[in-house]
């Protein structure tokens, strides 16, 4: 049974999710292995070169050879402060990693697992030239991750009634499906087309944000020095198109009501 000492506020959080990027940024340059900030975390390079201010996670991508070989090395390296979450090593059910923080736990509103607090580590996989196979790919997955979502959640909480009271119906549906099956669909997808051999590249196996993702694997494998929170992390060259890819004008900040975080609750363990 995990104790708690106290509940961190959210600026304890960013500084929690800050050590680990550090610790995760020290292990990629001791390994030779390339990443990059992405998602909200490269936004909020770029725009506020920190977090968004109601921002409240990191987000980071890797290569797919990259991303292999730091599972592969977690083991020797990585110190008992944190732990990685992954599909192949049969502790996490999604298609990337987390890097978690073993002194902290968090309690999510929606889901029914607890980890401590972590970093998104996402692969970067190889795309088609053809917009519509990448389109076709995009929305396959996007079903099977609404499907992996709905295996873990927590059953009488949502935004709305609809949310709430449905996942009594889907979730034993999902649940039949299962994780492993969606997991094999989603890989399959990527396996056919290598990252070393295409001209272009994204996060493909949890791209939220479809046709957007994709880039010049050239201009990806550029990287530029961005700031964020008062260090230097790699960014795409190609950040500026990646951004309004997957945010269009990203310069504009969004409406008050669409500037949440996530609802989950940080606690330390207690020595």
């Amino acid at each position: 049974m995990i104790t708690v000492s106290y509940r961190l506020s959210i600026e304890e959080i960013k500084h929690r999710e800050l050590y680990i990027l550090l610790e995760f940024s020290h292990q990629c340059m001791k390994h030779h292995l390339r990443y990059y900030l992405c998602g909200g975390t490269l936004l909020g390079a770029i725009r506020h070169q920190g977090f968004i201010p109601w921002d409240d996670d990191i987000d980071v991508m890797m290569p797919r050879p990259d991303y292999e070989k730091f599972i592969k090395l977690y083991n020797s390296d990585l110190t008992g402060k944190f732990s990685l979450l992954s599909s192949s090593l049969g502790n996490f059910t999604r298609p990337f990693c987390k890097m978690m923080d073993n002194d902290t736990v968090v309690i999510s509103y929606y889901k029914n697992s607890n980890t401590g607090l972590w970093i998104d580590i996402l692969p970067v996989d190889g795309l088609p030239d053809d917009l519509h196979l990448v389109k076709k790919i995009y929305d396959e997955n996007a079903k099977y991750r609404s499907i992996l979502k709905l295996t873990d959640c927590r059953l009488g909480m949502g935004k709305n009634v609809f949310r709430k009271w449905g996942k009594y119906i889907l979730k034993p549906v999902a649940n039949l499906y299962g994780t492993k099956r969606c997991l094999q669909h989603i890989e399959k997808n990527i396996m056919l087309y290598p990252y070393e051999q295409m001209n272009y590249v994204g996060v493909v196996t949890n791209g939220l944000y479809g046709i957007g993702e994709r880039m010049q694997k050239e201009n990806f494998e550029n990287s530029v020095s961005v700031q964020f929170e008062g260090y230097s992390f790699p960014a795409p060259s190609c950040w500026d198109s990646y951004l309004h890819g997957i945010y269009g004008d990203y310069w504009q900040l969004p409406p008050l009501e669409k500037r949440n975080t996530h609802e989950m609750k940080v606690y330390q363990i207690k020595d």
